[in-house]
């Protein structure tokens, strides 16, 4: 299971397949002492999330009637250890990664179009157009 993000990467997968994979990469977080196969789950189910926009809904579906079944005794025994050596569910950090995945910055998308939009006018190519650059700089100290 640890290699099938990189398959996804590769390869663009038929929808039953995709659906066959999701459901098998979401039914480890709903089992007891599979860490490292919750781990590789975690990976698997975030490549599909991210690159199969259509099956986002099914997934959570899939997770969310999943976590409902589970008795309540059994919602708070599997941990996910974050960078800080706290801890957190591991289907908390599963919805989490799933929804940071998808997530475009808006200041990264006007970036690129700005800087498209200036490459469109011939504007911004070479950066010694630039009033601060080091050549613009030293031209205007020469004229002083």
């Amino acid at each position: 299971m640890e290699l099938m993000p990189a398959l996804l990467t590769v390869q663009t997968l038929p929808d039953t397949l995709v659906l066959q994979i999701s459901t098998l990469s979401v039914s480890p977080f709903f089992v007891e002492n599979v860490g490292t196969l919750q781990l590789a789950a975690l990976s698997v189910c975030r490549g599909i999330f991210c690159l199969y926009e259509k099956h986002r809904q099914i997934i959570l579906d899939d997770i969310f009637s999943s976590l409902a079944r589970l008795p309540s005794s059994k919602r708070n025994f599997r941990s996910y250890t974050l960078s800080n050596g706290e801890s957190i569910q591991m289907v908390t950090a599963l919805v989490l990664q799933l929804i940071q995945c998808i997530i475009k910055v808006p200041e990264v998308e006007e970036k690129k179009e700005k800087l498209e939009k200036l490459k469109e006018r011939g504007v911004g190519e070479e950066r010694d157009q630039d009033e601060d650059s080091p050549k613009r700089k030293e031209e205007k100290r020469e004229e002083k």
